[in-house]
């Protein structure tokens, strides 16, 4: 007799799902059906799921675990907060033993496996990358603008999203490449003098010649000003992959830069979906297991990721990418990439920076916005 079909359980997160005529949307379901055409026995499920709020994956792991426990998925994707606050409250299980070696290890790209790790125990997955940079025209610009004097030499109206919470990640990546802290030896908040002031001197000297505008602190996506890359009001502006991969047509000849940094060395902050696992009971394990290397496959993993515009987190799958230059880019810029904690994020450091950087954008001088935070932290 034939085995009765087991089923494997997914939620798929509604932001990572390409909408209907999009062609990735094709690439996905091909690979569900040539899964479900490959392991015969297997029934898979896969639900679409809201990212956040209520329906949401995380606060339906939350409200269903302890009721209805055969509702939870086997595999979910997640960002990396959700994961954390998930682990937490014990709504998933650790992976180290249990992740096939050549996911886990061998082929991620450098530095990618982190994203998936809490205190250094493996809880996700690596799927999907996005990460943080710039966009130019290089008509405008003698040389790739890469350090603060290039921006402001350039002349050219640099938009990022200034008003983005807890605190924009352009300011607080450039914060931490002139050499800034948000926390001290002891975990305790704190913001360093010189490369705060540095920071805040750059955006003073931008703001006085027009390079930076306070209408900035209005922008919190890098939606919210890609139309005035398109028209030419700027030559310049702060992206990220999923923002520049699907925009970029409407602007052919931009070219994708590190964020502007003190001295232009390259620097960029790591976000990304990550496979999670939330079933203990090991048949269902030993399934999702099929089903998670099925999805990494790297033939799979590339045509999906390219198609829908954003980075697969395995070497070989970045390699296959028919978009060399981007690619290349992305490799490179990913060896820069930290990992900013969320309790740090989310910190009073990290608040008063954006104050300050804030304060500067609307007129008031680097040391009097410097010292009017720094005073909280003595």
């Amino acid at each position: 007799p034939t085995p009765a079909n087991e089923q494997v359980r997914v939620w798929w997160p509604d932001e990572l799902y390409p909408p209907e005529g999009d062609p990735a949307h094709n690439v996905l379901e091909d690979q569900f059906k040539s899964f479900a055409q490959t392991y015969t026995t297997v029934e898979l499920e896969v639900r679409r799921k809201r990212t956040t709020g209520l329906g949401g994956i995380l606060a339906t792991l939350r409200t269903a675990s302890p009721v209805a426990p055969g509702a939870l998925p086997d595999l979910t994707l997640m960002r990396r907060a959700d994961m954390i606050t998930a682990a937490n409250e014990g709504l998933i299980v650790p992976l180290d033993d249990w992740v096939p070696e050549d996911v886990a290890e061998s082929n991620l790209l450098p530095g990618v496996r982190s994203l998936g790790e809490i205190n250094g125990v493996l809880y996700g997955v690596p799927y999907t990358l996005n990460v943080t940079h710039s966009a130019y025209r290089p008509a405008a610009f003698s040389a790739p603008p890469a350090s603060f004097a290039d921006v402001l030499n350039a002349g050219t109206p640099y938009l990022f999203p200034a008003g983005a919470t807890p605190v924009s990640f352009t300011a607080l990546l450039q914060y931490r490449a002139a050499g800034g802290r948000l926390v001290d030896e002891s975990g305790a908040a704190m913001l360093d003098r010189e490369p705060l002031l540095r920071v805040l001197t750059y955006y003073a000297e931008g703001a006085a010649t027009g390079v930076f505008n306070p209408a900035l602190v209005g922008y919190t996506r890098y939606d919210d000003y890609w139309n005035q890359f398109v028209t030419g009001d700027s030559n310049l502006i702060g992206v990220d992959t999923v923002t520049f991969l699907r925009r970029r047509s409407s602007v052919p000849s931009a070219l994708p830069v590190s964020i502007p940094t003190p001295d232009g060395a390259p620097i960029t902050a790591l976000d990304g979906w990550m496979w999670v696992v939330t079933t203990h009971n090991p048949e269902h394990r030993q399934r999702a297991n099929v089903f998670l290397a099925w999805m990494m496959r790297i033939g799979g993993q590339s045509l999906f990721t390219e198609s829908f515009g954003v980075l697969p987190s395995q070497t070989r799958a970045l390699r296959l990418w028919d978009d060399r230059s981007y690619a290349d880019f992305a490799q490179d810029l990913l060896t820069t990439a930290v990992l900013v904690p969320e309790s740090q994020r989310n910190s009073s450091a990290a608040l008063a920076l954006q104050e300050a950087i804030i304060a500067v954008l609307e007129g008031v001088a680097p040391d009097e916005a410097a010292e009017s935070v720094l005073v909280r932290f003595e």
